[in-house]
């Protein structure tokens, strides 16, 4: 049994939208087509501006369906930013399959029960992401179904937003003709093109830098042990240099693009940006020397207050295998090198990979969201059709049944 209909992601980010389409093919995925629009219908990471962010996602599906000569009617979207929450969480529930073996309903219900933390009125649960399993107190199990037994229980790390943000993104994509089939969480969505098998299972950080915020998440033994989002992104690099340095927003972009965020940086002396001015009146010569340290400052601050919630919660010590700088804020020079001096581990700058096709349009950092839906979706996909057990499938042969109880995912099921 197959199913070859296309994947489509759509990233609704806080100052673009990008569009991706995508043909599954037997061990790979070929990239069909590609859209991007950029919209000022955001604020601080929150949608302020419907039929602006709408006429976004219509242009850039424009975009997309126009590669890669397909109609786009349904697509998996990404949730990230400050409304969005995480918790672990621990469950048990008795044993009732036959014979005392774990059923499918056994497993449903546990995870159920891990959803059931102290969430407000106003948020919703975004995903349910199952750490483990225990059997009448063996540790260790990923997937218990049709084992012996009288207690099941799980952990878990549950997502959830609010349900204005949830329903505000869905919205603008329904109102641009396009059915929304799956909802993901922008840093698991990334992890899933850009981390290898061995930085989930040794520990490791995955950072998205976002315009508005920074999304992070961490992974440990192949699982989600922590995320947040902090209220830094690309956007305040901007500001605090073009203010600093009397210039406009183009102007700031361009001398942090240009300069970079690391003091150490090699002739760095020798580095000049011709700029406007805020006033209109002319343009003047910004030195890199003068603007660098603005920029320091900021990306300090920002991995900073990312270190201090790891030490908060006793998990500094657990990204053995890096750090993975990713989104479109990553691609600043010297941003690994601010980091691994404040997390003292390696970092790299994490770009989509392993991906066929017309590539070369989504090759860079800022497309990890979009493509790594795409990853994500197919696996999901390919994992329900073949009733594959084990690691992540736990969740995927569950999605449906949790689907009916959280309303995750969207309005419609990818699967069904």
């Amino acid at each position: 049994m197959s199913d070859d209909r296309p994947l489509v992601g759509i990233d609704v980010g806080s100052s673009s939208v990008k569009v991706v389409v995508a043909v599954p093919e037997p061990h790979r995925l070929v990239i069909k087509g590609s859209g991007e629009a950029r919209h000022d219908g955001a604020r601080k990471g929150i949608i302020s501006k419907l039929d602006e962010v709408t006429r976004a996602v219509q242009s850039a599906t424009r975009e997309a369906e126009a590669m890669a000569s397909t109609p786009i009617e349904q697509a998996i979207i990404a949730l990230g930013g400050t409304p969005i929450r995480g918790t672990p969480a621990k469950a048990s529930a008795p044993v009732t399959g036959p014979k005392n073996t774990v059923s499918h309903d056994d497993l449903t219900l546990v995870l159920d029960r891990c959803a059931g933390v102290a969430i407000p009125d106003e948020y919703k649960v975004l995903d349910i992401i199952p750490c483990g399993f225990t059997l009448d107190g063996q540790p260790g199990l990923e997937d218990p179904e049709g084992m012996a037994g009288r207690q099941l229980g799980a952990t878990a790390f549950v997502l959830f937003t609010t349900k204005a943000h949830a329903d505000t993104v869905e919205q603008v994509v329904n109102q641009a003709a396009v059915a929304v089939t799956d909802v993901i969480y922008e840093p698991l969505a990334a992890s899933n093109i850009v981390l290898s098998h061995d930085e989930r299972e040794l520990g490791c950080l995955l950072v998205d830098i976002g315009h508005s915020t920074t999304d992070w998440v961490l992974w440990n033994e192949g699982v989600v042990l922590a995320s947040n989002a902090f209220p830094v992104g690309g956007r305040h690099f901007t500001a605090d240099v073009a203010t600093l340095m009397n210039t406009t927003t183009k102007g700031g972009e361009k001398i942090k693009l240009e300069v970079g965020v690391h003091p150490g940086r090699q002739e760095i002396d020798l580095v000049s940006v011709e700029v406007p001015e805020i006033s209109g009146h002319g343009n003047r010569i910004i030195e890199g020397r003068d603007a660098v340290p603005v920029l320091y400052e900021r990306a300090h601050q920002l991995f900073t207050g990312i270190a201090r919630d790891l030490a908060a919660m006793e998990l500094d010590r657990v990204p053995r295998a890096g750090i993975v700088l990713t989104g479109g804020g990553a691609g600043l020079d010297g941003l690994e090198e601010v980091a691994e001096a404040i997390f003292g581990h390696n970092a790299r700058i994490g770009r989509p990979r392993d991906l066929a096709g017309e590539v070369e349009p989504v090759s860079g950092p800022q497309w990890s969201v979009a493509t790594g839906m795409i990853r994500l979706a197919h696996r999901r996909r390919q994992q329900t059709l073949t009733g594959r057990r084990g690691g992540g499938g736990v969740i995927d042969r569950l999605r449906d049944a949790l689907s009916e109880i959280f309303d995750l995912g969207g309005g419609n099921d990818l699967h069904r």
